[in-house]
């Protein structure tokens, strides 16, 4: 299976969360400033017998801080704190520069161990987790804020115009207000880019308020003329639109869960890295209705043509009368609210989920797709 490759930060605005929602103090943050966590270990054995595991890594800067000069390295360790990786010396960790909010937690890097001859059934990686050891500088400290965040929903092209259609949402910790736009660039994987200066838009402008977690779908129109003048293809074009804001009212609550612009505020808590919403709250903020069953003890949950039965104290759901095994049960909280894993439910809806983890703070934002 080979060697892990070693690990840079050339990270962008991706940042995600499967962590547990704990608050953390800043000076908890001046000691340590990176989280990482290991999923899905797997023990194999090769055709020569010997041993290795697999698994996936998500880590990153959940502090305020900017880190500068990082150098580290990560071990696998067992329930009982002994090593039993040996190539773990090549899971290095440097970086000159790392910002706040800049990592890839849940995202999913592939990992590889080589273990050592003692360990030779799965059983021995049970309570298995990953000991960071770094040094670093502490840089400055950065300020709660907006983030604009894009993304392409589809595209049309027309005899004159090619149209990006978009949602535009904001993925930080402060309300965007007093939004400026200029325009759009345009670049390819070559890297050829094309700049569409515009000096206003009927959606992105100064009278647009986004909290965090909310977001608008808006479209931007570009002449076909202007993109051939610079590229022959048009089927990897990224666009980028150019925007500034300013922020105010920033959000510091351990867990902010938003769905269809609409924030959850009843029964909403993290339990086992799974996030539970009230159903009736997550029906209402989607337009869904919901039917109860009391002998049974049922919940029928319907959206448009898709119909989700959910039985108290199960996790096979059923969808459009097909099982579907979700990640957690369905539950009365205080054996009155019927909780639900949020994104079982909203992938099961085909809705979009985008969890974000920065400075202690975790959100989670559901956009339902276009009806």
């Amino acid at each position: 299976m080979g060697k892990m490759v070693r690990l840079f930060t050339s990270l962008a605005f991706t940042f995600f969360i499967f962590f547990a929602s704990i608050p953390v103090s800043y000076a908890s943050f001046e000691k340590n400033p990176l989280q990482f966590e290991l999923t899905e270990l797997k023990f194999s054995t090769r055709e020569n017998g010997s041993h290795y595991a697999h698994g996936y890594l998500s880590w990153g800067n959940v502090s305020p801080y900017e880190i500068l000069d990082l150098s580290g390295k990560l071990e696998l360790h067992n329930k009982n704190e002994k090593k039993i990786s040996i190539d773990s010396e090549l899971l290095e960790i440097q970086s000159q520069v790392m910002y706040p909010g800049n990592n890839l937690l849940g995202g999913k890097n592939s990992i590889y161990f080589d273990l050592v001859p003692s360990v030779t059934k799965a059983s021995d990686l049970t309570g298995a987790y990953l000991k960071p050891t770094y040094t670093f500088t502490l840089g400055s400290k950065a300020e709660l804020s907006p983030g604009i965040y894009t993304e392409t929903t589809s595209i049309e092209v027309t005899d004159t115009h090619y149209i990006e259609n978009m949602i535009v949402m904001n993925r930080g910790e402060a309300t965007a207000v007093n939004l400026t736009y200029s325009g759009l660039e345009i670049l390819n994987y070559e890297e050829t880019r094309l700049l569409y200066p515009e000096n206003t838009h009927p959606v992105i402008n100064a009278s647009l308020r986004l909290e965090p977690g909310h977001f608008v779908r808006t479209s931007f129109k570009i002449p076909l003329d202007l993109l051939k003048s610079k590229f022959t293809n048009f089927d990897d074009l990224i666009v980028r639109i150019q925007t500034d804001s300013q922020s105010t009212a920033p959000y510091a609550e351990a867990l902010n869960v938003t769905v269809n612009n609409q924030k959850l505020v009843n029964q909403t808590f993290t339990e086992n890295d799974v996030t539970y919403v009230s159903l009736r709250e997550l029906a209402k903020a989607l337009g869904a209705t919901i039917q109860w069953d009391d002998p049974t003890q049922t919940a029928t949950l319907k959206q448009g043509d898709s119909t989700i039965t959910l039985p108290v104290g199960s996790n096979r759901f059923l969808l459009n009368g097909s099982q579907v095994t979700a990640s957690a049960k369905a539950k009365l909280y205080n054996n009155t609210i019927l909780v639900v894993p949020l994104r079982d439910i909203s992938e099961m809806l085909n809705c979009s989920i985008y969890f974000d983890h920065i400075w202690g703070l975790k959100s989670v934002t559901v956009i339902p797709p276009l009806p």
